[in-house]
């Protein structure tokens, strides 16, 4: 029984001992607050500008026409709400899952990966009102319409051009 109180207070002692610097150490040392966690889905918040169309699906709700027109558009990705255009979708979810590319391309959006230059598996974004792919850092195919599109992240103050190809 002694010797297991004896070894209880010395475990005692020394974490009070490695603990000792830290609770000596002037409040000023301190951090203010803990570090805040990194936002969820801040890789995607921002405007965008669509870039070129990638493909379609095989029926869609606008035609080749009216989907060239879209380059340049903006797109702004927000927690509150996604824009493209004019047109507005409040309370996106922006809920992720990771799926393999060509089996959700032609299940899902009648349509094929070859041209969409994504990674297979691909990160795909259910933002309620349409789908986003992530495609690199500051790249994104954005779905609208039946339409399948590059969008470049505008650094701030600066607008990204369109390419045409």
């Amino acid at each position: 029984m002694r010797l297991a109180g004896l070894l209880s207070k010395v475990r005692l002692g020394a974490a009070l001992c490695a603990l000792a610097p830290l609770l000596l150490a002037p409040m000023s040392a301190w951090p203010a607050e803990p570090p805040a966690p990194a936002e969820a889905n801040a890789d995607i918040y921002g405007t965008w500008r669509l870039a070129k169309v990638l493909g379609s699906a095989d029926i869609a709700a606008m035609s080749d026409r009216q989907a060239q027109a879209m380059i340049g558009k903006e797109v702004v990705i927000a927690k509150d709400r996604f824009k493209i255009g004019n047109r507005t979708c409040r309370r996106p979810t922006y809920e992720r899952s990771v799926e393999d590319l060509v089996k959700s391309f032609r299940e899902q959006g009648h349509v094929s990966s070859a041209n969409m230059g994504l990674p297979d598996p691909v990160t795909a974004i259910d933002a309620r009102c349409t789908h986003l792919y992530l495609k690199a850092p500051g790249r994104i195919v954005v779905h609208w319409d039946g339409f399948y599109f590059d969008a470049i992240k505008a650094a701030r103050g600066v607008r990204p051009r369109p390419t045409r190809h």
